[in-house]
């Protein structure tokens, strides 16, 4: 038995992960080279290894042979983003993931990734179908367009915009705005705030911004319960009583501290740690009567640092024993290094391996900008911050310098668009020039919240639908709205119809979708059977059948041809080279006989008794098109209590009274289809296909009797049996030189024991001279004449024989199939 390996991205994604195998005996360092093309020894690796619940340290993985049975776990460390995407790229085959991983999370929950597949409510979403199957949607069904670029948000004269390049699937669709929707609501009701464009498969999408694929730097974002990375200039206090900013000496320890009077608590007087506002290595000079000087940043932690005194040379003094003991004071506090923070960064705008010619940078005011006059108003203020890049092997770093101005408490977003001219892969920092103050009547609090660089983008996606999507931040779209978009598209697909086919047109009939999947994977229209489909088309379209419904996970040709003609209560079958769908209704004319003269060996039945611990009913699950989740239906006989329901699911309905029709046909078939029959023939049993309906004969007494015909003259037949006659109607059937049945003909008793009159001339002239077989036939009451059957499978076996079988026949099955629910 082979070893089991689970893959996690995280420590704290344990519901994500890939499952591998992995043969035993190979030392667990084999595998990796064999299988992790970008593995090696590392000192300290990039992921952690368990085996049975049990650390495997690294230093054993060159030793440890894999046994049978073995649960082996793996799990991304966190050792910087570079690192994690090489592992994750190799083990758990989640690139993209990892390089969407600030906005899409993992989705590796089996070896093909479900993406936003709309069948699991609580996935659904607009997420990266990443290693996985691009959607193949059939008839009219709601789905979450699966993302192609990451989302990227920017600003825009202080609005802030989302923009989503997404793929509906594959095939061409018609799509109305009326079934567009964000979350529940349709796009209509946010006139002017979302933009959006569909484009065919093949069309060019560069003329919208939306097809731009952004990198989004995972260093750079939401921290500490902020919106972005603090810009922190160096800080200048007053001493003023008012002053925003506090201050406690003890022995070499300076902290800093900050008026909050949303949180004001009797401990402090609503004065909060606040980080250390000053760098290491900065000089800072204090202006408090007890410890007035200079002094050195030597070491900082949070709202802490660790400092030391100097002369006015900058050197420390000597013998300095440490600050005068004080709490929370106002003092005056002026840097020596001209009012600039310390930079945040560098950070690499793309990931290793890559590079790029434009990068964006976005910053938000969350206070707002403005300095408050004593009359109340805002007047203008202005904070500049410096921008440097460069490339990674070069030592020279540009700048860029950029300054907030503004009068106001509205939030404020900026973008600071770059364009780098060669291609790079850019180091970025940015610090604050401009000081901060201590005053609160200054709002200049300025948040570095996004870096992204831009990389190669699609200008166009073959043989799928894609929408581009531009969404104006309101207060009515939620931050979710990136991956609530949702749409209902309707599949374009050409119809056969009257020996043709049509132009494509939206649809949502069984048939087109049916030709489509054989046609899709390389098939010609000579492997179709286009005249049983065209005739089914016919009665699917009359009786409503149809099917919608989204493939999103592998599946196989037969797998999915099944799926489609279930709905239509038929099945694929291969006959001669020919896909052709049959399907199961209710019959009049039988097609073939096998009987004794016919058969090799005998027919074997086998019934299937009632058990009172069978399902009494069927509950059929299937998609309720006005929530569009997951809805049921019971189904049951008159004598069913539906306690213990068999549970089908009903894929590609989207109607209840379907769905209901559907299960009381799968309870029908559970209730009235129990005698399998087996039999084998010599050739004979070729003539038939898949659910064709015949007459089967047994040589017990009471049911058929059959034999040969021995002449024919006029309507009078000449058996080579005497029959023996019983109440009531009786039947006769004759088998043509072709194999089919001729007949039924109603028979009536002349003179003889084994001549019979029946009612209409014969449908074909037998041949009775020995030249071949004669015509076979069966006798009987009209209601044991046979046992009408269904055939289910034929094997031959050699040029010899053909073994069958066949289930009973009973036209209850087909009660409920144009009735409705109760």
């Amino acid at each position: 038995m082979n070893a089991i390996l689970k893959i996690y991205p995280s420590k704290l994604e344990r519901d994500n992960f890939e499952t591998c195998t992995a043969e035993p005996g190979q030392t667990f360092e084999h595998w990796l080279n064999n299988n992790v093309p970008s593995y090696e020894p590392r000192a300290v690796p990039l992921f952690s290894a368990s085996v049975n619940n049990e650390p495997l340290p690294p230093s054993e993985w060159a030793g440890y042979r894999i046994q049978s049975g073995d649960q082996l776990e793996l799990v991304v460390e966190a050792k910087g983003y570079a690192a994690i995407v090489m592992i994750v790229v190799a083990v758990a085959a989640a690139a993209a993931a990892m390089y969407f991983a600030n906005q899409i999370p993992d989705n590796y929950n089996q070896t093909t990734p479900d993406g936003s597949t709309i069948y699991n409510p609580n996935a659904q979403g607009n997420q990266a179908r990443l290693m996985g199957v691009v959607p193949e949607i059939a008839g009219r069904h709601k789905v979450y367009p699966d993302l192609l670029c990451q989302p990227r948000r920017q600003y825009d004269n202080n609005e802030q915009y989302l923009y989503l390049m997404l793929c509906v699937g594959v095939g061409d669709y018609e799509i109305s705005a009326d079934n567009i929707y964000i979350g529940n609501t349709p796009v209509s009701g946010y006139a002017g705030d979302i933009e959006y464009r569909v484009f065919g498969p093949g069309e060019d999408v560069t003329d919208h911004d939306a097809h731009r694929n952004f990198y989004l730097s995972p260093e750079v974002g939401s921290s500490s319960g902020q919106t972005g990375l603090e810009l922190e200039g160096s800080l200048a206090t007053t001493g003023d009583a008012s002053s925003a900013a506090r201050w406690t000496f003890s022995g070499t320890t300076l902290k800093s501290y900050w008026f909050e009077r949303e949180i004001e608590r009797e401990d402090n007087l609503g004065f909060v740690p606040r980080n250390f506002p000053y760098m290491e290595g900065e000089i800072i000079s204090i202006n408090e009567s007890s410890n007035d000087g200079e002094y050195r940043v030597v070491l900082k932690s949070g709202h802490s640092a660790q400092m030391e005194k100097v002369d006015a040379g900058g050197d420390a003094v000597p013998g300095w024993g440490g600050f005068v003991d004080a709490q929370l004071v106002s003092i005056a506090i002026i840097s020596n290094n001209g009012g600039s923070g310390g930079y945040l960064g560098p950070f690499f705008a793309c990931p290793e391996n890559e590079t790029t010619r434009y990068i964006e940078l976005d910053f938000f005011l969350p206070q707002g900008l403005g300095r408050i006059k004593d009359n109340g108003d805002f007047e203008y203020y202005s904070v500049t911050v410096d921008i440097d890049y460069r490339d990674e092997s070069s030592p020279t770093w540009t700048t860029i310098t950029h300054t907030f101005s503004n009068a106001t408490n509205d939030q404020l977003g900026h973008t600071e668009k770059i364009n780098i001219g060669s291609a790079i892969r850019p180091e970025v920092r940015v610090r604050r020039v401009t000081e901060a103050s201590d005053d609160t009547r200054i709002y200049d609090t300025v948040q570095w919240t996004a870096l992204r660089a831009e990389l190669d983008s699609a200008s166009s996606y073959e043989g799928v639908t894609t929408i581009a999507v531009k969404i104006r931040g309101t207060n009515a779209l939620a931050g979710s709205a990136e991956n609530k978009f949702n749409l209902i598209p309707t599949r374009k697909l050409p119809v056969y119809e009257n020996g043709s086919w049509s132009a494509p047109d939206a649809t949502e009939d069984i048939a087109p979708f049916f030709a489509y999947i054989i046609k899709s994977v390389g098939h010609s229209d000579d492997q179709i059977g286009l005249e049983e489909l065209e005739a089914l088309h016919e009665l699917w379209s009359a009786r409503g059948d149809t099917f919608s419904a989204v493939f999103d996970n592998k599946s196989t040709l037969f797998e999915a041809l099944k799926k489609v003609l279930a709905v239509g209560y038929a099945e694929p079958t291969l006959d001669y080279g020919q896909i052709i769908p049959v399907r199961d209704g209710p019959r009049t004319a039988f097609e073939h006989m096998y009987q004794p003269d016919n058969r090799v060996g005998e027919l074997e039945q086998d019934i299937s008794l009632f058990d009172p611990d069978e399902p009494d009913g069927v509950e059929v699950e299937y998609f309720d098109p006005q929530t569009w989740k997951p809805a049921t239906v019971l189904c049951t006989l008159s004598e069913d209590q539906g306690l213990a329901p068999k549970k089908v699911r009903a894929f590609g309905i989207t109607d209840e009274t379907k769905a209901w029709r559907f299960g009381m046909r799968q309870r029908r078939i559970q209730r009235y289809r129990r005698t399998r029959y087996s039999f084998k023939t010599e050739m004979d049993g070729l003539n038939s296909r898949y659910l064709s309906y015949c007459a089967l004969a047994d040589d017990i007494p009471g049911y058929s009797q059959t034999g040969r015909v021995l002449a024919v003259s006029g309507r009078e037949i000449t058996l080579d049996a005497e029959l023996e006659w019983g109440g009531g109607t009786h039947f006769l059937a004759l088998r043509k030189p072709d194999g089919k049945l001729s007949g039924l003909y109603t028979a009536t008793a002349t003179g003889s024991a084994n001549v019979i009159e029946i009612d209409t001339d014969l449908d074909f002239a037998p041949v009775l001279d020995g030249s071949m077989e004669p015509p076979l036939f069966m006798f009987g009451e009209a209601d044991r004449w046979c046992y009408p059957a269904l055939i289910t499978d034929i094997k031959p076996s050699g040029t010899e024989r053909v073994s069958m079988t066949a289930v009973n026949y009973d036209e209850r099955v087909y009660a409920d199939d144009d009735g409705s629910p109760g």
